[in-house]
């Protein structure tokens, strides 16, 4: 009886424990496996030829690859600077006392749950080249119309906006909490003693949310390296693959041109990827903490 006593905890993590070895762990080993072997549209029926790193050093050898790893870069850069900004600043201001910030908070939790196909077709909407919105004003203006997704320079900004105004609400909703947990006396002491709301907002608000600000830059950093559904709405990685990233990438190796294989060893790297960004993200704040 002390035994099964002993064990009892482990047996509540039991059900967890399944669930994250049958979705997490079975699928990592058989894409492992997948990306080690011979594997596409052609020869899915067959046996599968074990090839060692062959589909790695494919992708190494593609400049598209290349390509779609500065495209990463650019959308994983300004999609995260973006929905941080913008989400700490909309979660200070809501945490002030005003009138209807309940309902505010509300409002701003729309955008996160609109499925990612209606926030796709609706910004491909206002900002088509031909039938667009935006471009239906600007000439009624009597000025010239812009190639918002024609324009490779301009697609990429496009699709963060659009994920910009997707992913803001989650910051804003977990730095609300954050700062929620913060004692009102320290910002009244700070105050008595004469600091000012910028000295308040660095020496007390910054430090106590540090823990909420790493975990949310992970987050939102992960899911933004993850995510492809807007690009393959709004642009489908065009024009000229500037809008392409790593994870579109994948997806198209494996299911548009029927390399698995290939694919799934882009879903290793970005793995690996996932796995480094956040280690930095540790690093950097550990660094700062022994500050």
């Amino acid at each position: 009886m002390l035994i099964l006593k002993s064990f009892e905890p482990y047996l509540f993590l039991l059900p967890s424990i399944i669930i994250l070895f049958a979705f997490l762990f079975i699928p990592l080993i058989w894409n492992i496996y997948i990306s080690l072997h011979d594997v596409s549209i052609l020869t899915i029926i067959k046996d599968w030829d074990f090839i060692g790193f062959e589909n790695f050093d494919n992708i190494f050898s593609d400049p598209n690859f290349y390509n779609s790893l500065k495209v990463t870069l650019v959308f994983v850069c300004g999609s995260v600077l973006l929905q941080f900004g913008i989400g700490l600043l909309i979660a200070i201001l809501l945490n002030q006392q005003i009138r209807a910030s309940g309902l505010f908070r509300t409002l701003f939790i729309i955008p996160w749950t609109v499925s990612t196909v209606i926030t796709g077709f609706s910004f491909k909407f206002l900002f088509d080249d031909s039938f667009g919105i935006i471009n239906y004003g600007i000439e009624k203006l009597g000025l010239e119309s812009i190639g918002w997704f024609s324009d490779p320079n301009l697609a990429i900004w496009i699709v963060i906006v659009a994920n910009t105004w997707y992913g803001t609400p989650f910051t804003i909703l977990f730095l609300s909490a954050g700062l929620l947990s913060i004692n009102p006396t320290l910002y009244e002491a700070a105050t008595i003693d004469g600091a000012t709301k910028f000295r308040r907002f660095f020496y007390i608000t910054l430090p106590l949310l540090k823990s909420f600000i790493l975990t949310n830059l992970i987050l939102v950093t992960v899911w933004t390296i993850n995510f492809f559904d807007l690009q393959l709405i709004m642009t489908n990685g065009g024009p000229l693959s500037s809008t392409t990233t790593l994870s579109l990438y994948m997806y198209k190796q494996a299911f548009e041109f029927g390399y698995f294989s290939e694919g799934a060893a882009v879903g290793i790297l970005l793995i690996i990827m996932n796995i480094a960004i956040a280690f930095v993200y540790l690093k950097l704040f550990d660094v700062r903490n022994k500050k």
